[in-house]
This record gives structure tokens, C-alpha cells and sequence, in this order.
């Protein structure tokens, strides 16, 4: 080697996606998580700076949450449709539970608690999938601009689904004796 050649190389430092972690990682020097976790479970290489932190997505992605039905399937997350039939199931379960006594009012709180759970779930790893189906091309920056715009379009139609679906329930069906 050339004298000097060593101390002007640079270490280039890469990150990823741990779908483990759930988090943007340092990657090791066969590609692996910092935490141990494979390579084939980080998606994504971001090269780093020395001593350059990794960029952090958002922790919680609240359009996945307030309309997984819509957002899952427009970033290719299509679990996301499975919520669609499942609010309609508890829905179903909510409206029903009237005529039920205590047992099926109980059952209809635990449908609607379990359901917004699996979606609080959903929120929380939403960014980190979604991310990581187009990290090539999208930075983590453009990913949490794009997700902001997502977040603010969502509160107001779900307000529009949500009052839709007491209007329905309360005025339409009691109207057609339902």
C-alpha cells in the first residue's frame, strides 16, 4: 500500500430498514442489523456520513390508522383491505348489540377494541413498510412529507365515513325498520 492511501480512505457507513426493529438501522459489514437481525430483513441502503445518525421515519402514521382501507392498498401494504370488512363486522356487531342485553353490548366493545387496536397496530408499522417498498426511490425526507399530506386529507374523510355511518344507522335504517 501507498503510504497515506490508508488514512485517506473513507469508511462508508450504511443504513436500512429492519423490519425487526421496526426502525431505520446502521448495517453491519455483512449487511446485517446492529441488533443481529439478517440481511435479508433490511430493506434500503442509505449511506452515512462518519459519525452521521441514521434518519429516523415517523413513529406513528395516522392515515394508516384512521383509513387503513385506503392507505394500505395505495402504498401495496394490502392488509390494509382487510380492515374494510372488519370494521363493517364490528359495525354490524355495535348495531346489533341494542337488542343483545349486557353479553352483546360487551361483545361489541371488545369487536370495536380489538379493531382499533389492529389498526393502532397498523399505524405503527405502517411508515416502515410503506417506506420500504419504494426506499430506492424516495428519501426518508420525501417519505414523511408525502405521509404529512396523507395524515391531514385523512382526519377529514374519516370524519365524512365515520358521520355517514351514523347517519346510516341512525336515520336510513330505523327509517326502513331495520
Amino acid at each position: 500500500m501507498t503510504p497515506g492511501l490508508d488514512e485517506a480512505r473513507l469508511e462508508l457507513h450504511q443504513a436500512g430498514f429492519c423490519v425487526f426493529c421496526n426502525r431505520i438501522v446502521v448495517r453491519g459489514e455483512d449487511g446485517s442489523c446492529e441488533a443481529g437481525h439478517p440481511a435479508e430483513g433490511i430493506a434500503g441502503r442509505i449511506v452515512l456520513a462518519d459519525g452521521q445518525e441514521p434518519p429516523a421515519l415517523p413513529r406513528f402514521n395516522l392515515a394508516a390508522f384512521l383509513l387503513p382501507m385506503i392507505w394500505g392498498p395505495a402504498h401495496g401494504q394490502w392488509a390494509g383491505a382487510v380492515f374494510l370488512p372488519l370494521w363493517l363486522f364490528a359495525d354490524s356487531i355495535v348495531r346489533s348489540a341494542a337488542g343483545m342485553g349486557t353479553a352483546g353490548r360487551v361483545a361489541a366493545a371488545g369487536a370495536v377494541a380489538v379493531t382499533l387496536a389492529m389498526a393502532a397496530f397498523f399505524g405503527r408499522r405502517a411508515d416502515g413498510l410503506g417506506w420500504r417498498r419504494v426506499c430506492d426511490r424516495v428519501t426518508v425526507d420525501e417519505w414523511a412529507a408525502r405521509q404529512r399530506v396523507w395524515a391531514v386529507a385523512s382526519v377529514p374523510v374519516a370524519a365524512v365515513l365515520l358521520g355517514a355511518a351514523v347517519y346510516f344507522n341512525t336515520v336510513i335504517l330505523p327509517a326502513r325498520g331495520m
